[in-house]
């Protein structure tokens, strides 16, 4: 079967959807994948072929203008940036999406593409199923991710009533765009969002998230919303890609020299002056006389001229977190969900230093379900950070951590989404 799988957004987007793109190849499936024009190379190294679909969205991101939004922690404008690129690229990604799915015989697409893909799906009379990064469908358990303070607990009429709102707004700020999509397909306008649409149409929305961290949502959605969890590469995937590239040796050696260290995260933070987080960082580990790992990501921290003590160690290399983070005593981070899954699965407490988009939920959920903390980005400072971070590093809160990892679905999860897929097309 020939299956098409547009995709946008950063490598958190794309990262999973190869895991599950290798297991259809493996199963003999002819695989087709559009991707960012930064990230192609990546698919490619999997082995899947790909060419470029849509906007460089970290370029946007690492603008002047995405940082200052990002460092904001506001979810609306961030939306209207986003907006505002895909307005701009709009007719060049319709044509892209169309080449990517021409030749399909079932389109998987995800959460930021699935507006355009359903309507390619319906003008080609194939089959389509979309995989959801985070809840992004209304219901009463949950409000939309951004919308509301991550520590409410609000009623269920006002959880559906921040789906409305967010609905409505995707629809008015893309429907342009998708109706230029429809009519250079021969569809006629359609003034339905994405969810309404999808619904109509029953296709299946596979949750590639896991359903520990969200509890009582399978039971409101059902089976045409199934939960797989995290969808991880296999080892020789990961290899291939550079993973596993280069030794842990030394890494680990540093670890094992003294008590386990606190892994510290800049990632994807909108960090305009790293070198300040750094301290702080320096700061609060200096207070709880703990160690710390820290991992510079795609900060501006010059790692190579930056002094510190023996009790720091400071790195810009990736590494795999599997081999590092099962030796750390605790770690604190953005909540993307690859790197919230892999250090919740290694049994640490987590705290989250939410940035936007679903991050601040995931931090309301570590916090609600005692297995971290949740401090929006907005409000780091060391002496915040301190208190989240102190009462996470005792014996007790760390076998409570290690109790709920075994709740995660750790393996098969690409497996899983396959099998869903193929029942799909049949």
């Amino acid at each position: 079967m020939r299956i098409a799988i547009p995709l946008t957004g950063t490598r958190g987007d794309v990262h999973p959807i190869v895991g599950l793109g290798v297991e259809l190849r493996r199963r003999g499936h002819e695989v087709h994948v559009g991707a960012p024009p930064n990230l192609v190379d990546f698919v490619t190294a999997a082995g899947l072929p790909a060419q470029s679909c849509g906007p460089d969205v970290q370029q946007l991101y690492s603008s002047e203008e995405g940082q200052r939004a990002l460092a904001a922690g506001n979810t609306l404008r961030l939306m209207q940036l986003v907006g505002k690129q895909m307005s701009e690229y709009a007719e060049r990604m319709n044509r892209e999406v169309i080449e990517v799915c021409s030749k399909a015989e079932l389109i998987v697409a995800t959460t930021v593409t699935e507006d355009r893909a359903s309507s390619i799906a319906e003008a080609m009379g194939v089959p389509l199923v979309s995989l959801h990064y985070y809840p992004c469908r209304m219901n009463s358990a949950y409000p939309f991710p951004g919308l509301l303070p991550a520590y409410w607990n609000p009623p269920g009429l006002v959880n559906r009533a921040t789906w409305t709102l967010a609905e409505n707004l995707r629809r008015v700020v893309f429907m342009r765009y998708l109706n230029q999509l429809r009519g250079t397909l021969g569809l006629p306008k359609s003034y339905a969002s994405p969810a309404a649409a999808l619904a109509r149409a029953r296709v299946p929305e596979i949750q590639i998230y896991d359903p520990a961290l969200v509890p009582g949502l399978g039971e409101q959605w059902g089976e045409r919303r199934p939960f797989t969890g995290f969808l991880t590469l296999d080892r020789d995937t990961r290899a291939a890609v550079g993973e596993l590239s280069g030794s842990h040796d030394e890494l680990l050696a540093w670890i094992h020299s003294g008590d386990a260290p606190v892994f510290f995260g800049f990632g994807s933070m909108p960090i305009q002056d790293a070198a300040s987080v750094f301290r702080m960082v320096e700061e609060v580990s200096t207070r709880l006389g703990v160690r710390a790992l820290v991992h510079a990501g795609w900060s501006d921290l010059d790692v190579a001229n930056t002094v510190t003590d023996e009790r720091i160690k400071l790195v810009s290399n990736s590494f795999a977190y599997d081999e590092i983070f099962p030796h750390c005593l605790a770690a604190v981070h953005h909540g993307g969900i690859g790197t919230l899954f892999e250090s919740l699965r290694a049994g640490l407490p987590t705290v989250v230093c939410s940035v936007s988009f679903e991050q601040p939920m995931w931090g309301g959920q570590v916090e609600k379900l005692g297995v971290g903390a949740h401090l929006p980005f907005t409000s780091l400072s060391a002496e915040r950070l301190e208190a989240k971070l102190a009462p996470l590093l005792t014996a007790e809160r760390r076998t409570r951590v290690q109790r709920f990892a075994t709740t995660l679905r750790t393996s098969g999860t690409a497996e899983r989404a396959a099998d869903l897929i193929e029942a799909a097309a049949r």
